[in-house]
């Protein structure tokens, strides 16, 4: 599989009481000490003016993370912009890591005051390449089964619930997952629920 199109999100808890500006002078502080690991960090876009989404943007040269608006909240997003060697389970690994990576640090900023937690086990991955879906028979499973081997070897994840969605061909793949239990890297998937819409 040779995707490398895909965007990671987050999810923030619920009652979280942050308010979006306090995040631009971190994001700057960011760039000045480079801390997200292989990224060369770049520039801060701020459209908290704007409407639409994203409404905060840190640039890097290999990929973009924004805050947006979902229905369920606010959410944190990282998308890769350039290609990563290796074989699909090690590129989800890296971009898996990546928003791991951004979200403690959010947590841990001494700046925001603990106003920011994620939600610890809910994800969504977003295959951002048209032409793999709309070419790639079955394409909801063919993702769901590679990512749920992908979480086996590389991140040791066990038992978590996964939610295929595909509304329409012009539409993005979506796929939502939950965490239930994370054990070693040689654990099975002891459950799985599937609901492909």
């Amino acid at each position: 599989m040779e995707l490398q199109r895909l965007i990671i999100q987050r999810p923030l808890e619920f009652g979280s009481i942050l308010h979006l500006k306090e995040l631009i002078p971190v994001f700057h502080r960011w760039i000045q000490e480079q801390l997200i690991k292989d990224h060369l960090l770049i520039d801060v876009g701020d459209y908290l003016h704007l409407k639409r989404d994203p409404k905060l943007l840190l640039v890097a040269h290999e990929g973009t993370f924004s805050v947006i608006y979902s229905p369920e909240g606010l959410v944190l997003q990282y998308q890769r912009r350039r290609p990563i060697s290796g074989m699909f389970t090690q590129r989800l690994e890296k971009i898996w890591n990546t928003l791991q990576l951004a979200s403690r640090l959010l947590e841990q900023e001494t700046t925001l005051e603990g106003k920011i937690h994620f939600e610890a086990n809910r994800f969504r991955i977003i295959v951002n390449e048209l032409l793999w879906t709309e070419t790639t028979e079955n394409a909801p499973k063919v993702l769901e089964e590679t990512i749920r081997e992908a979480f086996r070897k590389e991140a040791g994840m066990s038992g978590f619930t996964v939610t295929c969605s595909m509304p329409e061909t012009k539409e993005r793949l979506l796929l939502e997952f939950e965490v239930t239990s994370i054990q070693d890297l040689d654990s099975t998937i002891s459950s799985v629920e599937q609901i492909c819409a």
